[in-house]
């Protein structure tokens, strides 16, 4: 675990001296005006002024944690990425916890490693040693992430929810009468699907038993099996979702809300029909999530600078493209960040409102009261904004409108759904955009997808084969890496993802040949000339690196190189 978060002690000496705030402007993340506005409001909120910078917008929780770790010499620990021993968290609880902000980790041979938010209390360190006997040994990591994980771990501590679910299967399985509710069975799968930090849980009959899975990092895992007689919590799913249980003929959709270790999830359910009886499938939002940087992102630090420079231009349009759920909208607001929005009017229209920004002006999508995309982009030409962020480009209409916003001296960034940056430019032509408009208002494409990264926690080298070699496109490479599995990551050797992305930044010459409707061999031949960033170098790159896997790149690009 230790290895997991090494402390940059070199760089504490000379930062320990500078106020946070001067050592996140000297990072380039803050301006001075940035600095004045947060104090002023701090006379106000009283919060501690890293708090108050990231609440706002003007930089991530994990920059301000990692500049703490700079500036105090402890190193800084991904939380979320860490399985703490349960004897150690036996040894305190939950609101003692709480209440001073740490997670105990692990016994040590010196002593214990203690996760903590406010690393520099004396009192803690001495709280700790008393119920322990041993010398904490401090790690930093981000105050929202150590809450989240005290309430995670300490339930399941004392709710093993896999036991409380099989115990609740075969009541269920018995109650011929069918008087007992599934609301206990569907509370107990929607902890589960939060524990495994699943996005999408599947709930699919068969003829002698209806299996549950989870797509967990972007893959789909089977969890459980239950009798069929437990089919109705499909109609017990759909009344919580206020759908029509008597129509099991057509599909639906349908959406609740819940309250799952203290945060609010917004849960989306469609049911198609099948020979075998209704699927459904629940999408797991959460109602609060962090907004990540660039780097955290996965962006190579050669390459920020080229998408921020998008991002710096004054007018025009920029696309993030990809399949739904490549991180699209988290890329797109990584880039607002960086934006100085104390200098900018910024107006979005989402569906839904993903992230809370206090310095946006943000609104949703109501189809049923006439505000749709589209229509957006016309009131916000009357609120003078300098930016406007469209959801998603899906019909002509959206299209045009935005493509006439970008060229009347605003920038807009949106989304859309095409397999390359470069399939952008002809799926514009057929929503109806003109050559010209597209060649005008076009500043750059960002296409990526998302990958799952080895787990630190069980990572281990390995001789390449042949073929992996070849795939990769150097039979130099001696040594790759892969997960062995492990408690930490459920014996799938990866815990979490990371972007793959193709960056197309539009030239004089390439807008030229965009107008001219050239043919796209000649457009990306262009494209290669002015820097074009290929994705499957990307992945190529983060596979040497031991960030992913050989296997891992084929699932997500395929067994052919794409260019």
């Amino acid at each position: 675990m230790a290895d997991q978060a090494q402390p940059e002690r070199d760089k504490a000496p000379d930062m320990k001296k500078k106020p946070l705030g001067v050592l996140l402007k000297e990072k380039g993340l803050l301006t001075e005006s940035h600095i004045q506005y947060a104090l002023q409001e701090q006379k106000i909120t009283k919060e501690m002024l890293g708090e108050l910078f990231e609440r706002l917008g003007f930089v991530t929780e994990h920059d301000v944690v990692s500049t703490l770790a700079e500036q105090s010499g402890v190193g800084h620990i991904d939380i979320d990425a860490v399985l703490p021993d349960e004897e150690i968290l036996k040894r305190f609880n939950k609101n003692l916890c709480l209440n001073n902000i740490f997670l105990p980790l692990r016994k040590t041979e010196t002593g214990i490693d203690v996760a903590a938010y406010n690393v520099a209390d004396e009192k803690l360190a001495q709280l700790i040693s008393r119920q322990t006997g041993l010398m904490p040994q401090f790690f930093i990591a981000e105050k929202r992430k150590i809450i989240n994980a005290i309430n995670k771990f300490y339930y399941f501590l004392e709710h093993p929810v896999e036991k409380l679910i099989a115990n609740e299967v075969r009541i269920l399985a018995q109650d011929a009468e069918k008087a007992r509710g599934m609301d206990t069975f569907i509370q107990h799968l929607l902890h589960l699907a939060v524990k495994y930090r699943a996005t999408d849980i599947h709930i699919r009959p068969g003829k002698l038993a209806t299996n549950i899975s989870f797509r967990v990092d972007g893959v789909l895992t089977s969890v459980m099996s239950i009798p069929t007689a437990l089919n109705r919590v499909v109609a017990s799913i759909k009344m919580r979702a206020d759908m029509d249980i008597a129509e099991q003929r057509l599909p639906q959709d349908g959406r609740f809300r819940a309250t799952i270790l203290n945060n609010q999830y917004d849960f989306r359910a469609s049911t198609i029909v099948s020979p075998q009886g209704e699927n459904l499938v629940l999408r797991v939002l959460p109602m609060e999530s962090a907004i990540m940087g660039m780097g955290q992102l996965g962006f190579m630090a050669q390459h920020i600078e080229i998408v921020e420079q998008m991002f710096n231009e004054p007018y025009g349009i920029i696309l993030l493209t990809g399949p739904t759920g490549s991180g699209k909208s988290t890329t797109l607001y990584a880039g607002i960040r960086r934006l100085n929005l104390l200098e900018k009017n910024v107006i979005t229209v989402e569906e839904p409102i993903e992230y809370d920004i206090p310095l946006l002006r943000q609104t949703q999508v109501n189809e049923k009261a006439g505000y749709t995309f589209a229509s957006a982009i016309r009131y916000f030409l009357r609120h003078d904004p300098d930016v406007i962020l469209v959801g998603e480009v899906r019909d002509s209409e959206t299209a045009a409108t935005a493509v006439t916003a970008s060229t009347t001296g605003h920038l807009v960034l949106s989304t859309m759904h095409t397999n390359s940056a470069l399939g952008a430019i002809p799926r514009l032509r057929d929503l109806g955009v003109r050559p010209y408009l597209v060649a005008d208002s076009l500043i750059g494409v960002v296409s990526q997808r998302l990958v799952r990264k080895i787990c630190n926690n069980c990572r281990e080298a390995y001789r390449p084969s042949a073929l992996e070699t070849q795939y990769l496109g150097d039979p130099a490479i001696e040594t790759l890496y892969h997960g062995a599995g492990c408690d930490v990551c459920g014996g799938t050797g990866y815990f979490g993802r990371t972007l793959v992305y193709e960056l197309l930044t539009v030239s004089r010459e390439l807008a030229l040949l965009v107008e001219q409707e050239a043919d796209l061999r000649t457009v990306m031949e262009v494209a290669r000339r002015d820097g074009y960033v290929d994705m499957f170098d990307i992945t190529v790159e983060k596979v040497k690196s031991g960030v992913t896997t050989v296997t891992e790149a084929r699932r997500t690009l395929g067994n052919i190189r794409q260019h």
